[in-house]
């Protein structure tokens, strides 16, 4: 029944362009179509001819019927830990999961975590795809990861940056190579992770330590001289285990896209690694450790030059156990630190420098053990202590928490899997709160599954929103922080079926509810600094995100496959009855993959359609709907090489919003070394 689991701007708003460009552009979405349609007949028969004229009698052979029922698993048999902090198969998980494969980020024409996500149904992404870009407007039902709705972690621990500032939140933290799979749980989560799990989260899975030694490189080369490359090795000797992952990024693109009045430049260095120690079968040490540097630099036209430096570490030493009656014990922690300066020369940005560190302290004990063959019983505490010491903001956060589930297996009529948590938290600022949480599956037949869950939540306000000490200039105003604020606090509903036709289609429908309460706005105020207007923060909404999730998979024919979902989004800030700003009311994607094993090719081609959506809390402005295609060649020259050739945004999509700058069209090719 269980498993063991495994190693492992605000843009000024201007009339839209003349008649004849908003035509043209509406051709864009038929050329996106007729490009799948003679991908599909080119791939799906004409190779297929090529095939049957050249493959030999070894590969006319049948494959094992095993082989045959392991293809045919739809990705159901993949283990997830997230949702219930213990391992289970992906189709036995009672919470709704989504989870991205090492295979599926190798076949993606992403270069970013942000862009894997766009294709996942409720998660509503907008930005380009590059190197060090913020993709701050990201969401997760209707809710922005920016300001902390979704919880983003690294193997099952937080970080910090990679969103808007230095206060928000980024979806974007580590390089694709370095990426085992992403775990995507939606709906609330703050039974399990307490603050910052509202509406989702994101557990970012690093690579594990293979069995067998292995070694490799890449290297990649694209528009706007975008450069990448890295450097892999492992060796396994007895107890004794170690990975290192190297990678390096560079471009000229910027964090927040294209800017008519500046140069940007880009730079990372990342090394990544893990050691383990077997003390016995049943014992496992463990230490991670990485080393991050990150430079930008800004290069105005009136002269003025802005550098951003910053140095990420992270130490997380870690013990997992089983003990002899089969209950498992893992006890870890971390230590994270994030420093950064900015320095500017030959006058102001308009935006106030930040310099100083962020420190994440953290230690965790969980234990679980199944009782009979119902009842496996989970029971954890966790203390975190949160350091800001930098020039805006001194404060130091602690919250000491403990959590209980119980995971129940129950059979009336069909086999019915039931989830019941809670957390307490004790928050050095907003005392304690409990949040918990129901979830259920009804496996109706051997191929349904139903799913609901509800669930308490609730956020603790951002940094700028609550911990600046003095005023920080933005560009044309300036943000005041409001030491009052109350946490944000939420119910979460879900209900979905999922269905599996004839081993190769799976299909699957949602709906979702969330009602939030105290929820943080910016307003207005009447003070001015410098003549310019100042706002702050207040807790002054009740809001909702409500809608319904579609997805559709499919094994169409001979290494053909298909994805398709779809989401519908209503939400409302229920005190002025306005939609929340950038979460469109429909999004669409589909995404056709080929593999051609007798030639090592792998072709595929992502189309997206995103429909209007409101850019201000007034709805007084609005967004053009818009399409995104997106293609990918990859090319096996023999068992160690692969070269791959990927294009972002192939028709120059304006994100609908015209009259900003876009880096439209983008290209990258790479070479990839395994041994």
């Amino acid at each position: 029944m269980f498993l063991e689991e495994e190693d492992n701007l605000n843009a000024t708003y201007v009339a839209r362009p003349n008649k004849m460009k908003i035509n043209m552009e509406r051709f864009k979405p038929i050329f996106s179509l007729l490009l799948s349609l003679v991908f599909v007949s080119v791939l799906a028969f004409g190779f297929t001819e090529v095939c049957s004229a050249q493959r030999g009698k070894s590969e006319r052979e049948e494959k094992p019927e095993t082989e045959k029922k392991k293809e045919k698993a739809m990705e159901l048999g993949k283990v997830t830990v997230t949702a219930t902090r213990t391992p289970h198969l992906l189709k036995d998980t009672p919470v709704e999961t989504a989870v991205i494969t090492k295979e599926e980020i190798e076949h993606s024409s992403a270069q970013t975590i942000s862009e894997l996500l766009r294709y996942t149904p409720g998660l509503f992404i907008r930005a380009e795809d590059a190197p060090g870009i913020s993709a701050w407007r990201s969401g997760i039902r209707g809710l922005d990861f920016n300001s902390g709705y979704g919880l983003i972690l690294i193997d099952g621990q937080r970080v910090k940056s990679g969103g808007m500032g230095e206060y928000g939140y980024g979806l974007n933290q580590i390089p694709l190579e370095m990426i085992d799979r992403i775990e995507v749980v939606k709906g609330t989560g703050s039974s399990l992770y307490g603050s910052d799990a509202l509406a989702g989260v994101v557990n970012i899975i690093t690579k594990s330590i293979p069995q067998k030694p292995a070694y490799g490189a890449h290297a990649a080369y694209g528009t706007h001289n975008t450069r990448n490359g890295g450097l892999y090795w492992s060796t396994k000797a007895n107890k004794l285990g170690i990975l290192v992952n190297a990678n390096r990024e560079e471009s000229e693109m910027g964090r927040y896209g294209v800017r008519k009045d500046r140069k940007e430049s880009y730079l990372q260095n990342r090394v990544d690694s893990k050691l383990s120690y077997h003390l016995t079968e049943d014992v496992k040490l463990s230490l991670g450790l990485t080393l991050e540097e990150n430079k930008r630099k800004r290069e105005y036209k009136d002269g003025k030059v802005r550098y951003e430096d910053g140095q990420k570490a992270r130490y997380s030493p870690g013990l997992k156990a089983t003990l002899d009656d089969g209950s498992t014990l893992m006890m870890r922690g971390y230590w994270y630190n994030w420093g950064f300066d900015t320095k500017e020369y030959k006058g102001t940005t308009g935006f106030t420098p930040r310099e100083g560190d962020m420190y994440y302290k953290e230690a965790e004990f969980q234990y679980s053990k199944l009782f009979g063959k119902t009842h496996l019983l989970t029971l954890g505490g966790e203390y975190l202590r949160e350091v800001l010491d930098y020039n805006l903001a001194k404060k130091t956060i602690d919250t000491r928490s403990v959590y209980f589930q119980d995971e129940i297996d129950v059979s009336v009529w069909r086999p019915i899997k039931v989830v019941l948590g809670s957390r307490l938290d004790s928050h050095s600022q907003f005392g304690a709160e409990i949040c918990p949480r129901l979830s259920s599956m009804l496996e109706a037949t051997d191929h349904t599954r139903i799913r609901a869950s509800v669930g308490r939540g609730f956020k603790s306000p951002t940094i700028r929103q609550l911990y600046y000490d003095e005023p920080f200039h933005h560009g044309t105003y300036w943000f005041k922080s409001n030491p009052d604020l109350d946490a944000e606090y939420s119910w979460g509903y879900s209900l979905g079926l999922e269905q599996l036709f004839l081993e190769d289609y799976l299909v699957s429908l949602t709906f979702f509810r969330n009602d939030l309460k105290d929820k943080v706005v910016r307003v207005e105020t009447d003070e001015k600094i410098d003549d310019e207007p100042v706002k702050t923060y207040k807790n002054v909404a009740k809001c909702h995100t409500q809608g319904v999730e579609s997805g559709f998979n499919a094994r169409i024919y001979r290494g053909l496959s298909m994805m398709l979902s779809y989401t519908f989004l209503d939400t409302e800030e229920e005190d002025t009855q306005k939609e929340l700003p950038y979460n469109p009311r429909h999004t669409i994607g589909a995404r056709l993959t080929y593999k051609y094993q007798p030639w090592g090719l792998i072709a595929s081609i992502d189309n997206q359609y995103v429909g209007k959506m409101y850019k201000d809390t007034k709805n007084t402005k609005e967004t053009e709907d818009y399409f995104l295609t997106d293609v990918k060649l990859v090319k096996k020259l023999n068992d160690f090489a692969t070269i791959s050739v990927e294009g972002n945004n192939i028709f120059n999509s304006d994100y609908g919003e015209p009259e900003r700058d876009w880096w439209g069209a983008t290209y990258l090719a790479r070479l990839r070394l395994d041994f």
